[in-house]
């Protein structure tokens, strides 16, 4: 990834860049703030956007944070939501649909042959085998974006919101430290001249709105809707598949 692709290609500037500026937009505010009486608000404005600038150094952070605690929300949801999708026992399809993903799919995927409920239920650990080949067959065959816009779509709202839920430890720091020193600082200006700092307050409510928003908002859950729309929308690709397309049996 590099400067111009973080800008222009959409999936690196959702999922990648905007976490990351959510994460230091309340350090800017502070920033701001502190030092608005030595500058203009032109001056202002300037050093805001060169801190948010600051933020495309963030962007590795915000990936590696996201799938680093990718496999903890996995284990919250059961298991990779484009692989629990396909289990008998899911019922997230009804089950005529999934008989005929099932079916279609193991013509597809030669070498996978689809787990029967009794089958499922004896060995799961097989079946998401089975399961898991199906997943990658459909990602590796729906990458074109405009065939597969709406797939597209979900996979970037997952991306994005599976990497703010990455930082969310440091966002729940940061922004709490934010609160903290611009909250002092607010009441030692209160204290001394018996006014309100207006820079000073509208910073401590941006803070105090992320840290609500970090520890309220950005959960699990919250990563679990697109988890769950990019798994039904993957799920539904087989529809659209050739069934004389050949592929080997993908690495799980």
């Amino acid at each position: 990834m590099n400067l111009f692709n973080l800008i222009s290609d959409r999936y690196d500037r959702n999922a990648r860049l905007y976490p990351a500026l959510l994460l230091v937009a309340p350090a800017v505010v502070t920033g701001v703030a502190f030092f608005a009486f030595k500058l203009t608000g032109v001056q202002s404005m300037g050093a805001a956007f060169a801190g948010m600038g600051g933020a495309f150094l963030l962007t590795q952070l915000a990936r590696d944070a996201g799938k680093t605690r990718e496999p903890s929300l996995f284990q919250l949801l059961g298991g990779m939501p484009s692989i629990v999708i396909f289990r008998h026992a899911n019922k997230q399809l009804d089950a005529i649909t999934k008989a005929r993903y099932h079916r279609k799919l193991e013509r597809l995927v030669a070498e996978a042959k689809a787990p029967t409920r009794e089958e499922e239920l004896a060995n799961l650990d097989s079946a998401d085998e089975v399961y898991s080949a199906w997943s990658q067959f459909l990602r590796t065959n729906t990458r074109d974006i405009k065939k597969y816009s709406m797939l597209f779509n979900e996979n970037v709202n997952y991306g994005y919101r599976r990497n703010v839920w990455g930082l969310r430890p440091i966002g729940i720091a940061l922004s709490l430290l934010c609160v903290l020193v611009v909250g002092g600082r607010l009441w030692l200006v209160q204290s001394e001249t018996g006014q309100i700092n207006q820079h000073m307050a509208i910073a401590f409510v941006v803070a105090l709105l992320f840290l609500s928003l970090w520890l309220f908002r950005f959960t699990s859950d919250w990563v679990r809707i697109p988890a769950i729309a990019y798994a039904e929308r993957l799920a539904e690709s087989v529809e659209t598949m050739d069934l004389k397309t050949t592929a080997k049996k993908p690495k799980a």
